[in-house]
């Protein structure tokens, strides 16, 4: 017999996605349990009372159970969103970069605190990456571009999520790639 374990905890709608007729399946940042999915049985009929408060760049606060696979009960919504393409891009961040079921924090205090503030810059984006271990947490050190190999000419100044790699603005500006995919850290 499956045990369920019932949490009520703030979380982060990072992004969502259909499943089947009348289901919605969440990726969610929770400060209790990182990052997890997270499916909410008929969100999307017209009488549901979660997917008014289930949008993507929202903080709330949930009741979830976890039966094997996490299911969201209720919602309670927190405050407003913020759908500013700089924050939507940052969810996009944070949904590629992080492992789920590990929860941290630090992470999950700066990405309330971007959502709440509604702006990100590379300042966060070089501190996420120094959390995560890829980038030294000291300013005057910045990594050699991943393609042209020129850290004193061209110091590494974008990171590019796909490969997990730091490229400088001539390389990052030179290429053919996703803008998406391509985040500032100075």
């Amino acid at each position: 017999m499956a045990i369920m374990a019932e949490r009520y905890t703030p979380i982060l709608v990072l992004r969502r996605e259909n499943k089947g007729n009348q289901d919605l399946l969440f990726t969610l940042y929770t400060k209790d349990l990182g990052k997890i999915k997270a499916i909410a049985k008929s969100a999307r009929k017209i009488t549901s009372k979660l997917a008014g408060h289930l949008t993507q760049g929202r903080i709330i606060k949930a009741r979830i159970i976890d039966k094997g696979s996490f299911q969201l009960l209720d919602v309670l919504s927190g405050g407003g969103k913020c759908t500013n393409l700089e924050v939507i891009k940052f969810l996009h961040f944070l949904d590629s970069m992080t492992p789920y079921n590990q929860p941290d924090p630090h992470l999950w205090h700066i990405a309330k605190e971007v959502v709440g503030r509604c702006q990100v810059g590379p300042v966060v984006y070089r501190e996420l990456l120094s959390i995560m271990g890829f980038v030294s947490p000291f300013p005057s050190v910045l990594p050699a571009c991943a393609w042209c190999k020129r850290r004193e000419r061209s110091p590494a100044t974008l990171f590019y999520t796909p490969d997990l790699v730091f490229l400088c603005s001539n390389c990052g500006a030179g290429v053919k790639i996703d803008e998406d995919e391509l985040f500032p850290i100075t």
